[in-house]
């Protein structure tokens, strides 16, 4: 029968590539993989290498779910792992997609030990980053010790491991170990490299309080920036200038957007970055009160948000556009523009965009703090419901978007126990660990100072928030 000859079926699976008919190509995989042979790895193994050279990602994810199935039922479980690994590395390129892929990929983490020293190494690098990026980093500093240890062969990649860990050291806030990392960091001469350091070096000035010294070192490096970090060392520069209320250097950054836009981003990290740029430069728009401006630079960034699948990110610019109180200036004239900018931008996740007005007069912002926008923690310390920051006495202090959303998840709930894995799902939609609870609360809470009370772990789990008298 033509069927149980593999050399046939191969031949006849090279054609009906061409046609790239899913169902027509799987199934005559299928009758491949069946083939009756002496040694079914051999033959799995053969087949496997072939899919390698397919070009079109959506034909090689369907051949490689074959080989699971098939490896899964026969126990090869080299292969199981391997179509896994590979399953993974297709997936992850769907930017849109970025916070599932990871929980589905952490499935391979199961099968390492059938994996090369190679693939262990590849495996946990991937994993590693994906973790920094969705800001897992307990996890992402844990699968890139293991990426070390496994061993990687190429250079950038293991470069980009220790930099990874280097970062993910400093938003633990383990500042000395992050150091050390940068150190290490160091000894490759790449050409990212130097530019990284001197990134890196100016965050943990300003950890210190040293703004000026950060922003020194990041200016003198500026016009020699390569295309790699060119947009980090503006935006950097942005976000401390707006700390100093430095508004004329903001303007002078600003007009290096030109070379900015024609860099070309690849990775979901870039273009969050680049993200990060419109929305740093909606807050300067807002500030010198150019507002139609602002809000166009805030929808900008909420649709960069979205092609990375970041929606807290992104609903945090509308949260902005929805408590600026210029809005309400534009609110006849600038209607169509707000509604012509969705259209352009293709922003789903807002669907009526005259939801900015309706609740415009309700979300006022003040800078000095309406009262009706203020809820009193107790000790002298108020939350703003409508903007990200926390008053104490007469100092305000920035709560990140995370730190927001809890504290808001706390008061909304007072007075009832809510778990860790309730605040992963509400906060992190499932993708992060209970480390990274941990670290949540404990910057929340340094950050309400005296009120950090109103926080209370229980012994049985889970924490309560109680208002201060």
């Amino acid at each position: 029968m033509i069927e149980d000859k593999a050399d046939v079926l191969f031949a006849i699976f090279n054609e009906v590539l061409q046609e790239e008919s899913l169902p027509l190509i799987t199934k005559v995989a299928m009758k491949i993989l069946q083939t009756p042979v002496e040694n079914s790895q051999e033959l799995v193994e053969k087949f496997y290498e072939r899919i390698v050279a397919i070009e079109k990602p959506s034909i090689r994810l369907a051949l490689y779910q074959v080989i699971i199935d098939y490896s899964r039922e026969h126990g090869i479980m080299p292969y199981l792992a391997k179509g896994l690994l590979q399953t993974y590395l297709i997936e992850r390129e769907d930017f849109t997609k970025l916070r599932s892929t990871y929980t589905s990929g952490k499935g391979v983490l199961s099968y390492d030990e059938f994996l090369t020293t190679e693939e262990r190494g590849v495996m946990y690098y991937k994993l590693g980053v994906h973790a920094y990026y969705l800001s897992l980093f307990e996890e992402g500093l844990d699968l890139c010790k293991k990426a070390l240890i496994a061993g990687i062969a190429e250079t950038r990649m293991h470069a980009n491991t220790i930099y990874c860990i280097c970062n993910c050291y400093y938003h633990l806030e383990n500042y000395i170990q992050a150091k050390e990392y940068l150190e290490q960091y160091k000894e490759f001469s790449l050409s990212e490299v130097k530019d990284n350091i001197k990134l890196t070096e100016s965050r943990l000035h300003s950890v210190n309080g040293s703004h000026y010294r950060a922003v020194s070192l990041l200016q003198d490096s500026l016009p020699y920036c390569g295309n790699f970090t060119l947009l980090h060392v503006v935006n950097r520069l942005i976000t401390l200038y707006l700390q100093m209320k430095n508004l004329s250097a903001i303007r002078e950054l600003i007009q290096l957007e030109g070379k900015l836009l024609t860099i070309p981003y690849v990775t979901p990290f870039k273009k969050a970055r680049l993200a990060q740029y419109f929305k740093l430069k909606g807050e300067y728009y807002i500030l010198t009160e150019r507002v139609e401006e602002g809000l166009k630079s805030f929808l900008e960034a909420a649709a960069g948000y979205a092609k990375v699948d970041l929606p807290s990110k992104e609903s945090e610019c509308f949260r902005i556009i929805r408590g600026t109180e210029a809005i309400n200036r534009l609110r006849d004239q600038s209607s169509t523009f707000l509604k012509d900018s969705f259209t352009i931008n293709l922003i789903s996740p807002l669907k009526n965009v005259n939801a900015l007005f309706e609740n415009s007069n309700q979300h006022q912002v003040s800078l000095n703090g309406h009262s009706e926008d203020l809820i009193h923690l107790g000790n002298g310390t108020y939350f703003h419901t409508r903007e990200l920051w926390v008053q104490l006495e007469d100092t305000k202090k920035n709560l990140s978007n995370r730190e927001y959303e809890l504290l808001n998840l706390f008061i909304k709930n007072e007075g009832e126990i809510i778990t860790k894995k309730q605040i992963i799902s509400l906060i992190w939609n499932d993708t992060a660990d209970e480390g990274s609870v941990s670290v949540l609360i404990t910057r929340l809470r340094k950050k309400l100072g005296k009120a950090a009370k109103t926080i209370q772990g229980r012994k049985q789990g889970g924490y309560i928030f109680k208002k201060s008298e």
